[in-house]
This record gives structure tokens, sequence and C-alpha cells, in this order.
């Protein structure tokens, strides 16, 4: 017995170990932006104790940690069985960073642009479900730099807005500068001069949190745009500027278009034209439309029509082979994949909705059922009570009489029989007094809205006293009526009133009129 009792708290002891995940991950999660001493860490897990969902955590961190430190992976196997794993069984946390890396390893390891944007997408999607500014961050840099290869310029901007947006709720000086840029960039691109100039004197304001790269960048384009607007002396100022930071730029043809547009802005056409035939050597595709578009311009400008005309003829060229077979089937694959999950949530949205609605409509119906059913009987009850209260007087004064007359000498009783006959009339006649002044207010068209529930009810029963006939008529033609709509058919059918003198007196709308008689209409047997 005692061995056995070992056994069994051994087995307990090792399932225990082998259902909680090892405390290396969470070491290995604080320090993957440190990425060599994350693979030392990950190194020490002992995975022949892993569960399942351990497994799927290993590769996730052995994929990400190989990525970084720049070692060698033959596949994404590994990081697609974590996926499948979270596929089945939940952890957007986890899932959503499965998906972003292999998407990561998947375009910057094996080159395969189309199964990494997919990858990003469902990132992107998971990210924006649960509002995870850190992985929204990550994912819309991916997706504006993957959309850049495919000159997808709408998508482009939409994401560099979009990395706008994560970066001010994340409060990232930098990465706002940067995706102030990307705008700008973007809305050039697109030729949007206006606002490409807005977003990039934004990021000029912000230029003490940009690192050199990006501050060059930054000049670069302000120079460009101040060019493109003929404004050349300010062009020239932050060509100045950016020929400061970038020591390298004598050795790069993107240097050559901005000089350009500023010879041009200045009439010097001749030596605009060669410098923006300088342009054309550059590797940059934007860069050399952009100089085949001058070059148009200018040819036009020194009276060339024959190489103005040759120069559009390249451009559209240029425009056709911009977009390959693949790239567009790739940009029509996002947008059908963001109207498939945008489907998907408003049907969503739309069946949860119907679903409370319905919900929502059984309790009042039962509500209004059940508030009915007991108003009714109240009513019945008051009736009969008025009823019992008029017969039982009736009794009273009989059994009254036939004593004084008799002559029995009982005084007790007589005491009695009286009170209980005063008290019956009293009630009565309250319950009637006050139905008799709620009528009069209703004969002088006065409003009775503030009317409590109490007041309603004599009103209802001094009614049904005064007009016994109608009140008859109307217990055949109705079934279930409420205190109010009864109150209503008093001002319809016997003091006649049109429905401007029936919404005053309730003050409400004629609508609510309307609405009224054709609920009671519903009731009709």
């Amino acid at each position: 017995m005692k061995k056995l009792f070992i056994i069994l708290a051994v087995m307990a002891i090792i399932i225990g170990c082998a259902e909680q995940h090892p405390p290396q991950f969470g070491q290995v999660w604080k320090k993957i932006n440190k990425p060599e001493e994350a693979r030392v860490i990950l190194a020490k897990v002992n995975t022949h104790y892993l569960t399942e969902s351990g497994k799927a955590e290993y590769g996730l961190l052995k994929t990400i940690v190989a990525y970084k430190t720049h070692r060698k992976l033959e596949n994404d196997s590994l990081i697609s069985a974590s996926i499948d794993y979270y596929n089945r069984y939940g952890d957007d946390w986890l899932r959503s960073r499965a998906y972003l890396y292999r998407g990561i390893v998947r375009m910057y390891r094996f080159g395969n642009i189309i199964d990494a944007v997919k990858d990003f997408k469902v990132a992107e999607y998971i990210s924006e479900k649960n509002d995870d500014e850190e992985l929204k961050s990550q994912v819309y840099q991916l997706l504006a730099h993957v959309n850049y290869y495919f000159r997808n310029q709408p998508s482009i901007l939409k994401y560099s807005h979009k990395l706008l947006d994560s970066s001010i709720e994340l409060n990232d000086s930098t990465m706002m500068v940067k995706s102030l840029l990307m705008c700008a960039t973007a809305h050039a691109d697109m030729d949007q001069l206006d606002s490409a100039f807005t977003y990039i004197m934004k990021g000029v304001e912000m230029e003490k949190h940009a690192n050199m790269s990006m501050l060059s960048d930054i000049y670069s384009l302000v120079s460009e745009l101040y060019a493109e607007k003929g404004e050349a002396i300010k062009a020239e100022e932050y060509l100045q500027e950016w020929k400061q930071l970038d020591g390298t730029h004598a050795t790069h043809t993107t240097w050559y278009l901005i000089p350009a547009y500023i010879r041009k802005a200045q009439g010097e056409y001749e030596k605009a034209i060669q410098l923006a035939k300088m342009g054309l050597e550059d590797s940059d595709q934007r860069t050399r439309r952009k100089c085949l578009v001058l070059l148009s311009e200018l040819y036009e400008l020194t009276g060339n029509q024959e190489q103005a005309s040759e120069t559009r003829m390249m451009i559209g060229e240029y425009d056709d082979m911009k977009y390959t077979i693949q790239a567009m089937q790739m940009v029509d694959w996002q947008q059908k994949f963001d109207e498939i999950q945008h489907s998907k949530d408003f049907y969503g949205r739309m069946t949860w909705m119907q679903r409370l609605i319905i919900a929502l409509i059984v309790v009042t119906v039962l509500a209004i059922g059940t508030g009915m059913w007991w108003h009714h009987r109240k009513v019945r009850r008051l009736s009969f009570r008025l009823d019992e209260d008029a017969r039982r007087i009736s009794e009273l004064r009989t059994n009254i009489e036939l004593q004084e007359k008799s002559g029995a000498e009982n005084s007790q009783e007589m005491a009695r029989l009286k009170e209980e006959l005063e008290n019956r009339m009293e009630r009565i006649s309250g319950t009637l007094l006050i139905g008799t002044q709620m009528f009069s207010q209703l004969q002088q068209r006065q409003c009775i809205a503030e009317a409590t529930a109490k007041e309603q009810q004599c009103l209802v029963d001094y009614f049904a006293q005064l007009r016994p006939k109608r009140w008859q008529e109307w217990e055949r033609r109705y079934s279930g009526l409420s205190t109010a709509q009864y109150i209503f058919l008093i001002m319809q059918d016997d003091l006649r009133f049109d429905d401007e003198t029936i919404a005053a007196a309730l003050a409400v709308k004629r609508t609510s009129v309307r609405s009224m008689r054709s609920r009671i209409k519903g009731r009709e047997r």
C-alpha cells in the first residue's frame, strides 16, 4: 500500500510538471529583443516533458530566436506546427505572433512574399480584433513595406496612416516621425503634393526624435517637394541640409532629381534636362519615373515635341509594366481578404444583434403579457369589490332596518353593522369621488399625464359605473385591455375627442395616439 502511494505521488508530480510550461519560456519572452541571451535560456529547456501546448510555444520561440540571431532555417515547418496548434486551441496572443514571424521568415529568408502577405493579413486581423497596439505597429510596417514592393500605392498609404495612428496610441515619438515620413512619401507618389507637404512638415517639427537615416529622408523629401512647387530657395536650403547629413550623396543618382527641379524653377531648362537624364540611372523605380515625367515637361518647355512624345511613351510603357501579374493578383487577394473578414465580422455582429433583439422581444412580450394579466386581474378584483361593497351595503341596511322594526336590543351588533356600512360607503365614495374628478378633468380637456396609477384606475372604475352598457360592450369586444387603453377609449368613444386633443390630454405625440389605437384594435376578439 505504501509503495502504491509513493508511485501515485511520483506520477502526480511528473504530470503536474509536464502540464506547466517551463519557467524559461517567460524569461525568453523578456529577453526576446536580446536574442543571443534568449537563445542561451531556450537551450536549457528540456523538450522531452513538454505538453502539446508547450511544444507549440517552444517552436514559436525557437523560430523567433533563430531568425533574430541570423541562424539558418531549413523551412518554416516548426512554426507552422505551432500555428496549427493555436488555430485549434486558441490563444490569440501567441497565435498572432506565430503568424507574424512565419510571414517574416517566409519573406526575408525564403523570398516567399505571397504567402508572407497572407500571414501578415491574419496577424493584422487578430491584432485589430484584440486591439493589440504593439502587434499592430509591427504588422502595419511590414504590410506597408510589402505593398511598396508591389507598388500598390493606396495600400501603402492606408498602412502608413494606420501606423501613424498606432504610434500615437503607443506614444512612440520615433515611430510617429517614421510614419509621418511614410505618409508623406505615399501621398507624394500619388501626386497628392499638398497632403505630402502637410505630413512631411509635421515630421520636420518632430525632427529631434528622428535618427540620422530618417532625418536624411525627411530633408530629401522636403527639398523635392519645394522644388516641385517651384520654390527654388527653400528647395536649395533643405538640399544643403541633406548634403550635410548624407556624406555619400555624390554616389547616389537620387540626388540629381531635386537639382533638376530647382533648375527648372529657375528657368535653366537645359541644365535641368542633363540632371534629369542622370537621375534615370537611379535604381529606385519611383525616382526613374519622376525623372521621365520631368523630362517630358522640360522637352515641352523647350519646344522639342518629338522627344516629349517619346518620353511620354516611355512613361506609358513604365506604367504598363509596373505591376506584374503576380503583383496584381496579390493586391486583389488583399482586398478580398479584407472584404471576407469584414463580411464575417458584419454577419457575426448581425447574428449577435438578432439574438439579442429576439431575447429582448421575448422578455418584453412576457413582461407586457404578465403586466396585462396582472392589471386585468386587478381591474376584475376592483370591479368585484365595488359590486360586493354595493351588495353588502344593501344587506347591512336591510339588517339594520329589520333590527329597528323588531325592537331587538343589541347595541353592539348595531354599532358593528353601522361601522361596516360607513366604511364600505366611504370606500366607494372615495373611489367614485376621485373618478368623478378625473372624468371632469377629461371633459374640460385638461392634461392627465401626471395622474397616478390609482387615480387612473379610479377613473376607469367610475366610468364602469357611469356607463355600464358601454363598459359591457367594450368587455365583449376587447380582450385584456390596460387601464391606459380604457382611458383612451373613454376619450375616443365617449367624449369624441380628436387625435390632437387626445395627444394633448396624455402629453404624447400624435403618432403615439395612432399607435395606441392600432394596439387596441389588435385586442379585438
